[in-house]
């Protein structure tokens, strides 16, 4: 079963590649829309997903290439198996038709064997979270560098426990399976001089995502989540970036819900799931060097702040790393990116993948 699962995968993967390097093949359509296509090998080991494999293209291109300063768009897709037997297939794009409007869409396909090392448990706590999710997001210009609109996430998940810790764990947690659907305003600035590794500027989000009963959620409850990035280029190829981001729920908020360490490289090296709380802030920095025509050095530093009603000494978290870039596509600044962090408590993941952790 392992090894058929794997070779679909495979085989999935391939043929969605071939496709797109297909469609960016095809005579006019290059020169119209000034398309790149990169794809590269994923070779895995991070806290979240085990140890695996896989491949990750992505397909870039400008809807209208007459405006030099749109953003690029992409599509981008990604498929990866690990050891744990874990999996994940997705598929999205970002897209840029002019200055005022800005669209996102995504489906994913995954299932995650988490192996948690809980205070409190005789044993690691196995589990297996599957997931179905389809996300859409579209936003118009208010004003310079302002916009708003909505975005929405419908998903499907279930879990199982794979050891008598991870049945434990699950009832403590009260994570039961759920089909949910939410909606919600956003609203961003922007002021990068390129979204895929600036240079220079601000891009900070706000939103407030509601998940109703009535579209499957177990309780009615909200989500306030929000970050601010910037980007300073002090001298040349040498890029220093910040990011601070805040999640925050109510008391009535599920399990699937909750904030969590890991997730969305807030922070990197840390296990998603095994520290959970109701609310999350945290804080990085990270120093990135062009120090040879497409090659990058980076180094990070990550403080974070997990809690449900206040603050104590087990409250906070450190993590701290560097990795290492290869510029892939000089015009658009898509990098191949390789990351290793370490949290506490012997905790580290290594990271693989196209675009930058913010």
């Amino acid at each position: 079963m392992k090894q058929t699962f794997a070779s679909f995968t495979f085989i999935f993967v391939t043929l969605l590649l071939l496709l797109c390097s297909r469609v960016y093949a095809r005579e006019g359509l290059k020169e119209k829309y000034n398309m790149e296509f990169v794809a590269v090998p994923l070779v895995m080991s991070n806290p979240n997903f085990g140890s695996g494999g896989g491949v990750t293209g992505m397909i870039l291109f400008d809807m209208d290439p007459e405006d030099d300063e749109l953003q690029a768009s992409s599509i981008a897709l990604i498929g990866a198996y690990s050891d744990r037997e874990s999996h994940i297939l997705a598929l999205g794009g970002s897209l840029f038709p002019n200055q005022d409007y800005r669209l996102k869409a995504g489906i994913a396909n995954g299932r995650i064997r988490s192996i948690l090392d809980v205070s409190g448990l005789p044993d690691t706590a196995e589990f297996t979270t599957s997931f179905n999710a389809v996300f859409l997001e579209g936003q118009y210009r208010l004003a310079p560098n302002f916009f708003g609109g909505l975005k929405s996430i419908v998903s499907w998940r279930s879990y199982s426990p794979d050891n008598d810790s991870g049945a434990e764990y699950l009832r403590f947690m009260e994570a039961e399976d759920a089909t949910s659907a939410n909606l919600g305003p956003v609203i961003s600035y922007d002021t990068r001089d390129n979204r895929f590794f600036p240079f220079s500027g601000i891009y900070s989000e706000l939103s407030c995502m509601f998940y109703p009963s009535a579209l499957g959620s177990e309780v009615s409850y909200h989500v306030l989540e929000g970050f601010l990035n910037g980007y300073k280029q002090y001298k040349p190829n040498h890029v220093v970036a910040g990011r601070v981001y805040g999640r925050f729920t109510p008391e009535q908020t599920p399990f699937s819900g909750l904030s969590t360490l890991g997730q969305k490289s807030d922070l990197r090296g840390y296990v998603a799931g095994e520290h959970v709380a109701r609310n999350l802030v945290s804080v990085q920095i990270e120093y990135r060097w062009h120090f040879y025509e497409k090659w990058a050095l980076v180094g990070f530093i990550g403080e974070a702040a997990l809690f449900d009603s206040g603050l104590d000494s087990d409250s906070f978290y450190s993590s701290g790393g560097g990795g290492i870039r290869y510029r892939m596509s000089d015009e658009r600044r898509v990098h191949f990116r390789v990351d290793f962090a370490m949290g506490e408590g012997n905790s580290d993941g290594f990271y693989v993948g196209i675009s930058e952790a913010f």
